[in-house]
């Protein structure tokens, strides 16, 4: 009996020793992966700034975080008057569309929302990008404000003042390669860059006295890009694209930004188009095949309303036999109206793959740099009275013989895979698929397609999603309207495909997992419920969980290494 239980005590203490090295084991491992990733971003960082200090070395962070502050307060004030004049001068016209459509959609509805009382807690370089086309600055903006909704219609009435709205953007900035920091003020401080003269700019970005077109990145730091903390992820300019490098040996100038820059621009010009359920904002942008087609399919009574822009990226490139191609995702938010009883349905969370077209042979020019609405001919900004060809030289602008155009504008997702008696997918079609793009939004929306296909959520599932969102940072609100949107028909966005890409999506959420070094409790609970929704084994996804924290670990040594000569060279868990 003694003997017996001497045994029982040795194997206790044999379990409880490895249960506590194998704890202290995932301690090192987490601790490794976590600073290899700070490490990692880090280093990739330094690098793109020093690029830029090669090429300009007066640049300085904290002077350019003076100037986005500075800028920050002048757009949100000039979008609190509905009037963008004070701002022109640098922001992309991608940026403008965006907010004089917002404008006219909110005049539609006789209301002018108002900002009041802002401030920013905190703005942070938080990316850095350089290459041959543009540099780029990332920056992270905390902030605080007062929103406030005016009727037109109704008299003006004192009410008490609501509380406060505390949100997260991330606004991108970009230049041409060369440009000098000036220690004069510049284009955020209301002055031509180029003649030193006060900018005096309405519509157009064209300086009064030297005739300068400042916003296309020539002289100065633009504002390109706004994007919501909830969708934010760092991207590198030279993330790999399909077809991109093989375009660039033909077209040396072809770039990522100004394709992305003008896709803005014609996005919001659909948003207007519908507005106003004329095809005529889309003239100068859209080839006039798809222009007929937009008039005869697209112009059905409704129009959208809060409308956000959520992600704007090219996910492949195409030579053709008369038409090279540009395809390009939209993720997008927005309220749909109808005009016949000005009913407003829940928010839709949409994903939309824009095609563009450009003869064969025309090449870019990135001289220009983002002049997305511009004549390529001659130069001149377009009309805002929506012309289809440019009113000085003539030239047509809806061919796509120099510039360009849209021509197909698809729902991304179209077709069903097979789950659970229904089905969802995104489109598989030549070109439509090879650019899948994993974000927190898309895996999101993906999970709730998942969640709903038996049509309910179950409370364990619900509770998964929570955890999922919160240390994902995705706000509560995000999560209720998507889950609203689902069980209204209106969530559209990203699904894996017909051929099964489960498998590589299991992957993504592994890694998105992981980032922090562990997996938690609740992560494995969702990541096992998905496999069960694909029939993908509980063990499988335990070794490919094995698998990528390995891989993980392994590429954090490498870049810890020369800092630390401590960390244990394998890993069994």
């Amino acid at each position: 009996m003694f003997t017996f239980f001497v045994i029982l005590s040795l194997s206790f203490f044999i379990y409880k020793t490895y249960q506590s090295s194998e704890k202290k084991q995932r301690k090192v491992i987490h601790r490794v992966i976590t600073r290899g990733v700070k490490k990692q971003n880090i280093n990739k960082q330094q690098t793109q700034h020093n690029k830029i200090i090669a090429l300009d070395p007066d640049f300085d962070k904290n002077h350019m975080i003076s100037r986005v502050e500075k800028a920050f307060f002048i757009i949100k004030q000039a979008w609190s008057k509905h009037d963008m004049s004070s701002a022109r001068g640098f922001i992309t016209d991608g940026i403008y569309q965006r907010y004089i459509i917002q404008f006219t959609i909110q005049k539609k509805h006789q209301r002018h929302r108002k900002i009041a009382d802002l401030s920013i807690n905190d703005c942070e370089l938080v990316g850095i990008e350089a290459d041959k086309f543009f540099e780029t600055l990332h920056f992270k903006i905390s902030s605080q404000a007062r929103l406030i909704t005016e009727k037109s219609n109704h008299a003006k009435q004192h009410h008490k003042l609501p509380p406060y709205t505390h949100s997260v953007e991330y606004w991108t900035y970009i230049r041409l390669p060369g440009v000098k920091t000036r220690s004069q003020p510049g284009l955020i401080e209301g002055i031509c860059p180029n003649c030193g003269s006060t900018l005096l700019l309405s519509k157009f970005e064209q300086c009064q006295a030297c005739n300068s077109l400042v916003t296309s990145g020539e002289y100065d730091w633009i504002l390109a890009k706004i994007t919501q903390e909830e969708e934010w992820r760092f991207q590198n300019a030279k993330r790999q694209i399909k077809g991109v490098a093989e375009y660039q040996v033909v077209d040396a100038a072809f770039n990522l930004p100004v394709i992305e820059d003008r896709v803005s621009v014609i996005f919001w010009r659909l948003q207007k188009a519908w507005l106003s359920q004329n095809s005529a904002p889309i003239q100068s942008v859209a080839h006039s095949n798809y222009v007929d087609y937009f008039n005869s399919n697209e112009l059905k009574n409704y129009y959208f309303d809060n409308v956000e822009l959520g992600l704007c990226e090219v996910s492949s490139v195409e030579f053709g036999d008369e038409f090279d191609k540009v395809f390009i995702l939209v993720k997008w938010k927005a309220n749909k109206v109808f005009f016949d009883n000005k009913a407003k349905q829940i928010a839709g969370y949409y994903a939309h793959h824009l095609t563009l077209i450009r003869k064969n042979g025309v090449l870019s020019n990135i001289k220009r740099g983002l002049h997305s609405l511009h004549c390529y001919s001659c130069g001149a900004p377009q009309s805002e009275s929506y012309h289809d060809s440019c009113q000085y030289c003539h030239t047509a602008f809806n061919h796509g013989e120099l510039d360009w155009v849209l021509n197909d504008f698809t729902p991304h997702i179209n077709r069903v895979v097979k789950l659970k008696g229904q089905s969802f997918s995104i489109e598989s079609g030549p070109g439509k698929s090879q650019g899948k793009i994993f974000d927190p939004i898309s895996l999101l929306s993906g999970l709730v397609l998942i969640l709903l296909a038996d049509g309910k959520a179950h409370p364990k599932e619900i509770a998964l999603l929570n955890e999922f969102s919160r240390k994902r940072k995705i706000p509560q609100h995000v999560l209720d309207e998507v889950m609203l949107a689902g069980e209204n028909g209106e969530l559209k966005m990203l699904a894996p495909d017909e051929a099964l890409d489960a498998s590589a999506w299991l992957i993504k959420m592994i890694e998105m997992c992981l980032i922090d070094g562990e997996i938690s409790k609740k992560e494995h609970e969702l990541l096992l419920l998905f496999g069960k929704k694909f029939n993908i084994l509980a063990i499988e996804i335990d070794i490919r969980i094995k698998e990528t924290r390995t891989k993980l670990y392994l590429d954090a040594q490498r870049v810890l290494a020369p800092d630390n000569n401590a960390i244990p060279s394998s890993i069994n868990k």
